[in-house]
This record gives structure tokens, sequence and C-alpha cells, in this order.
């Protein structure tokens, strides 16, 4: 159902509050997921008391199940027939589940050991299916509001600058944890009424969200489009650049995970630092990366969409290999700083240049297939992301084990070096590995304009010639 009420005939270029209240789905995406990135494994260890392997087992077990839910959530999304469009719906129907969820992970009830392991496993298993349904539907929705290469880097850009402000907005959480927990007199409990505080924001956005972008979501189910199969698993994987952003995402979505999980241990053990210290360096980072992101969407537009991922994740993956594996000491402190200024527009990357280049991929599978499939395509690439992620979280428990880390206890040199060449080489080597693929990628603003040219002379009912397309198909 084409949209013609508020968007004209082509609705191409979208009202700055349109674009503001869309970027609003950045936090709501990622306030919980980078909480329980940043301090999911600290949580389980240090304050449930539950040992790192099985922690990470557990936290490897959810974003599996997150990652198996995403092409099913996307293909069911895909085939809602409404007037309020095919997302929306989706969206205020689990903002407050996924509310009242994301607080209970965060919580210890001082259960038994055999116990708290049940509990953490059914609650990380409903996060992740509300965080599935939130994500998917708010990211299609996206891919639907436009087809303008450019103005699709714009709505990546607000989304992933409300991304990046969600690490300053966290990055006072240990304190607000010992503030809550002083007051209650549970140490415990002030998890709770910290990431009480983070979702009464998220649950205000997800409202904006939905009643900000009624009226601009381009289909509404009477198109055609797929159910999902496995004839639309290969049909997407026919698809080149498809192909290689799923690959680019994995691998930076892989150390991205491997970076956050092992920040407060390298902060907190290895660079010794304070729980102010550490509040004060995340909240540089989340600054730093809101003003990278319209760095990153600068370059987008000027120079492609490949070239923004290639020279970000290429200067973020360097400066970790050379700063954290050769440079920085317990008493570099401040250059600590500088590390963080050299890995702002690799941070800001990882989530904004696939999230535009998706979209366009999704034209390339119409101009194939002749049918809308965005839900699909971005679960999909959503699988590959989860399944990466998960991988990373398990392998993380792993190491730290392997290495001899012991929760709560002082770590020995063996231990504290594992920790360092962990963050430096294998994780910042992952980056400069998907900066080689990112090479492949074939879809610039000028193939782009040529499949949406293709997708209109074929609705016109006019022949294409597909072999003008084998760079992409």
């Amino acid at each position: 159902m084409e949209n013609t009420n508020k968007m004209g005939n082509t609705g191409e270029k979208l009202p700055f509050k349109v674009k503001l209240a869309y970027g609003l789905s950045g936090y709501t995406s990622f306030i919980t997921w980078t909480l329980f990135s940043l301090y999911g494994m600290y949580f389980f260890t240090d304050v449930v008391g539950l040992a790192a392997a099985f922690a990470g087992a557990i936290i490897s077990l959810g974003t599996i199940w997150d990652a198996v839910t995403d092409p099913i959530i996307g293909s069911l999304s895909d085939g809602i027939k409404s007037e309020k469009g095919r997302r929306r719906p989706l969206i205020i129907g689990v903002a407050v589940p996924f509310v009242l969820i994301s607080v209970l992970l965060f919580t210890n009830f001082g259960f038994s050991e055999a116990v708290s392991k049940v509990y953490f496993v059914i609650v990380i298993l409903l996060y992740y299916t509300a965080q599935t349904v939130l994500d998917i539907s708010s990211s299609a929705l996206g891919s639907e509001m436009t087809l303008d290469y450019d103005e699709r880097s714009t709505l990546a850009t607000y989304k992933n600058f409300f991304c990046m402000a969600v690490v300053i907005i966290v990055s006072p959480t240990l304190m607000l944890v010992t503030y809550f927990g002083k007051k209650l007199g549970n140490p415990d409990f002030g998890w709770s009424c910290a990431l009480a505080i983070y979702m009464i924001i998220a649950l205000t956005f997800i409202f904006i969200l939905w009643k900000a972008t009624k009226g601009y979501e381009r289909y509404g189910g009477d198109e055609e489009t797929a159910k999902f199969s496995f004839r639309d698993l290969k049909e997407v994987f026919r698809n080149k650049a498809t192909r290689i952003v799923m690959i680019i995402f994995a691998l930076a979505v892989f150390g991205n995970t491997i970076n956050l999980s092992l920040q407060v241990y390298y902060y907190s053990y290895y660079m010794q630092m304070s729980e102010a210290q550490i509040a004060s360096v995340m909240m540089v980072i989340g600054i730093l990366s809101c003003v990278g992101a319209f760095g990153i969407d600068v370059l987008c537009k000027k120079v492609s969409k490949k070239s923004a991922w290639i020279i970000a994740m290429g200067i973020e993956g360097l400066a970790m290999v050379l700063l954290i594996g050769f440079v920085l000491k317990p008493e570099h402190i401040g250059m600590l700083y500088l590390l963080v200024l050299l890995m702002a527009l690799g941070t800001c990357a990882v989530y904004q240049v696939p999230w535009s280049m998706i979209p366009d991929c999704v034209d390339v599978n119409e101009l194939e297939s002749g049918k809308r499939t965005d839900g699909i395509i971005f679960g999909f690439v959503a699988f590959i992301q989860k399944v990466s992620g998960a991988v990373a979280m398990a392998l993380v428990g792993v190491l730290l084990t392997a290495i001899g880390y012991t929760e709560g206890a002082v770590q020995s040199a063996e231990t504290l070096t594992g920790l360092k060449y962990m963050y430096a080489f294998f994780c910042g080597g992952i980056f400069l590995v998907s900066v080689i693929v990112a090479v492949k990628y074939p879809l610039s603003k000028a193939r782009h304009d040529a499949v949406l040219r293709g997708i209109k002379d074929r609705r016109q009912g006019k022949d294409i010639a597909m072999e003008d397309f084998k760079d992409l198909i």
C-alpha cells in the first residue's frame, strides 16, 4: 500500500521531526543491549556469582535464540496487513514487555545457584525475543520510509547518534548502582533501580517513535511480499552486496562484542581505574561517538559507504593493535583518551554503515525477485549478526577462564597480560579483516540508482536486461 497522504508522490525526503523520531529507535534498540554487553558478564560473575564459562554460555544461548527468531519475526512483519503499517503495530505491542524484562535481566533475587541459573536462562530468552521484535520492526520500518540512497544514510545517522548517546547515558551506571544500592541497603538492587531509570526513558521514546512515524510507512501489506522459506535464504545469498554486508557486519559485531565485554575488565584490572575514571572514559567515548556519527554520514555521502567503512574500521583496528598491544600501561591513563579518539569513527561505523547499506541491498533483491522483503533481509542479516555476537560472548567467557581470571580477586601478571593481548590483537585484528572484505562491496550510489531505475521499469512493464546487474547478483 503506497502512502501518498504524507509522502506525496515520491516521499523520498523526510521531515526533520520524523527523522529525529526514527532516530530514537537507536536508543530503544541499544539501551539494554549496550548495558548487557558492557556489564552482563560482570553482573553474572561478580554480582550473581556465576562462573565465567557458564555466564558466557547462557549469554551465548540467548543470543543464538535471538538469531533464530530474527528471520522469523522479519518474515511475519513483512506479511502483516494493516492500515497502520506492517511494523508499527509490533513496535507498540512489545514496548511494555521489553521494558519489564530488561529490568528483570539485571535483577538478582538472591536465589540459590541452581535456581539463579534457571531464572536467568528464562529471562535471557524472553529478553532476546522482545529485543528481536523491537529491533527488526524498527529497522525494517526505516528501510521502507525512503528509497533515496543519501536519505537512508541520514536515517542511519540519526539512529546511530542515539545508539552512541546510549554510551554517554550509561556511563555513570556503576555510580548509580552504588548510590541506589546504599539507599536500599542491598547493593544488588542498585542494578534494578539503574535499569528502571533507563527503561522509563526507553518506553517514552518507543511511544514517540510509534506516534511520529504514523503515515510514513511506504507499504501496508497489499504489495507482494515473501514468507519465510529456505528459497528466500538462497535468494538473499545470491545478492553479492548482501553477502558482503553480512560478512563485514558479522566480523565487526564479533570484534565489537569482545571490545565491549572486555572494557570493564581491562579498565578495572589492567589499567587499575576507579569507577569515576571508568565513567569519565565512557562519557568521552559516548560524546566522540555522537559527533563521529555525523562524520560517518559525511563520508558516506561525499565518498561512499564502502569507503566510510574502510577508513573508520581501519583506523580503529590499527589504533587497538598499536596502542593497546605495545604502548598503553597502567600509568598511561591520559593516553587512553587518544585511543578512545582514534576508535570513535569505528565505534560509529559498526552499526551505522551496515544499516544504511542493507536497505540498498533490499532493492537489489526486489530487482531480481520482484518482491519486497525488507523484514526477511533485515532478519537474515541480524541472524548472522547475532550468531557472531553469541560466539563472541561464549568465547570471552572461555578465554577469561583460560587466562586464569578469578571473579572479584587480584589478577596475576599472566592474566593481565593475556587480557591485554586479547583486547589488542584479537579484537583489533578482526576489525582489520573486515576492512579487507569490504573492498569487494559492489553497490555504489550510481549502481543503486541503476537498480531503482530497473525496478521502476519493471513496474511499468518494461523488459530489464539482468546481465547489466551481474556484478550485483
